[in-house]
């Protein structure tokens, strides 16, 4: 059984996933890594709220991604070879991004 950061949260409580400060989850990297709770993932969320949410193009490409990512995400996560693929496409760009964003 995969655990999402929701089943952690009580009802009127907050994720952190789902502040002002984020906005919303890391969808496809969740569904890839198998965890909210993943290094990899904090890397991203890290990258969204201190660079892509502080200008307009990240702005809207955020605005974007959570219209479209969340179906992408479930046909990931139900399937092993989308997730192994998935993980090492994201891999070297979270590197990259890891130096700044950890």
């Amino acid at each position: 059984m995969m655990m999402w950061a929701n089943d952690f949260v009580e009802d009127g409580e907050r994720d952190e996933m789902f502040t002002e400060r984020g906005g919303g989850g890391c969808f496809i990297a969740t569904a890839a890594f198998g965890t909210p709770f993943a290094k990899e993932i904090n890397v991203l969320r890290n990258w969204r709220d201190d660079w892509l949410l502080k200008n307009k193009m990240g702005i809207v490409f955020v605005q974007l991604y959570y219209k479209i990512s969340p179906p992408i995400a479930n046909k990931i996560r139900i399937s092993n070879t989308k997730r192994s693929l998935t993980r090492k496409l994201l891999t070297p760009f979270i590197k990259i991004l890891s130096g700044k964003y950890k």
